[in-house]
C-alpha cells in the first residue's frame, strides 16, 4: 500500500506544486498558516522537522520566519519540486528522503516536528506519532493540520456540490497545464487508509495520548482564515480543517523549549 501512495503524491507533484506556488503568491494566504503555526509553535526562533513537505509549503513558510527547517519526503517528485520551489523563493532549507513512519534522524533532534495535510495517508498513524515523538527534544512539540477528506462533507448536499464545480475547474486546468495530470488513490487503497473511516480528530487526540504527548489539544481551522477570492472557491468546501499539537514530557531539570530564546 505504501508504494502506491508514493506512487500517487509523484504522480501528483507537478499540480500539487501549482497549488503551493499559487498559495506561496498570495499574502493573505500566506500570513494566515504563518500565524496558525506561531500560535501553536509559541514564541522564539526553532530548529523544525516538516514531516511529508510534499512541494515544500509549511517549510517554505517557517523560514521565512527565521526557524531552521529540515524538511523530509518519501516521493522523489516531490523533494524535486521542493529543492526547485527553495530556489525560486530564495530559502536556504534542508531536504531529505525520509519516511514519517522511520525518521533518518537521532532522538531528540528538534525542538518542533510540523505536518501538514500528512497522516490521513500514513499506513500506520501510531508509528509515525511514535517516531515524531522520538525526534522531539523534551519540552518540544508535534503540532500538525490534517482534515476529514471522507466523512467531511457525507452531510452536506450543497458543499458536494460546490466540490464537484471545484474539481472540474481544477482538472480542466491540469489537463491544460500538468503533463502528468491527476492520479487519485484506488478504492482499495481509499478503504485500508485507516482515517477513511476515522473519528477525526477524536482519535488523533487518542493516538497523541499513546504516544506520549502531554497537554493534547485540537482547534479547528476555518478556511475563511487562509482562503479568498478562486483559491477559497477551488479549495474552501471543506471545513473539516483541524489543527493538533501536543507536548513531549521534560524532566525536572530540563528546561522548556523557546525559553530564553
Amino acid at each position: 500500500m505504501k508504494d502506491e501512495i508514493i506512487d500517487v503524491w509523484s504522480q501528483r507533484s507537478q499540480s500539487y506544486s501549482k497549488v503551493v506556488q499559487g498559495g506561496m503568491a498570495s499574502t493573505y494566504e500566506s500570513r494566515g498558516w504563518q500565524e496558525i503555526f506561531t500560535e501553536a509553535m509559541g514564541p522564539g526562533k526553532h530548529k523544525v522537522l516538516d514531516v511529508g513537505t510534499g512541494p515544500g509549503v509549511v517549510a517554505f513558510l517557517l523560514a521565512q520566519l527565521g526557524h531552521e527547517v529540515t524538511a523530509v519526503d518519501l516521493s522523489e517528485g516531490m523533494l524535486t519540486e521542493a529543492r526547485q520551489n527553495a530556489v525560486k523563493y530564495g530559502l536556504d532549507i534542508r531536504f531529505e528522503k525520509g519516511d514519517a513512519e522511520n525518521l533518518p534522524f537521532p532522538d531528540c533532534s528538534y525542538d518542533i516536528v510540523v505536518s501538514k495535510y500528512v497522516l490521513w495517508t500514513v499506513p500506520d498513524p501510531e508509528k509515525a506519532l511514535s517516531e515524531w515523538h522520538r525526534v522531539v527534544r523534551p519540552g518540544g512539540k508535534v503540532i500538525y493540520v490534517d482534515g476529514n477528506w471522507t466523512t467531511d462533507l457525507e452531510s452536506s448536499w450543497w458543499r458536494r456540490r460546490w466540490r464537484d464545480a471545484a474539481r472540474l475547474s481544477i482538472a480542466f486546468s491540469e489537463r491544460h497545464h500538468s503533463p502528468g495530470g491527476r492520479k487519485d488513490f484506488s478504492d482499495r487503497v481509499g478503504e485500508m487508509l485507516w482515517s477513511t473511516h476515522a473519528d477525526r480528530p477524536a482519535q488523533d487526540l487518542d493516538m497523541m495520548g499513546k504516544a506520549g504527548f502531554e497537554n493534547i489539544s485540537t482547534v479547528h481551522i476555518s478556511n475563511r482564515r487562509v482562503l479568498k477570492g478562486m483559491r477559497y472557491f477551488k479549495h474552501g468546501y471543506w471545513k473539516g480543517n483541524f489543527l493538533v499539537s501536543g507536548t513531549k514530557a521534560s524532566g525536572p531539570s530540563e528546561k522548556r523549549m523557546g525559553e530564553g530564546q
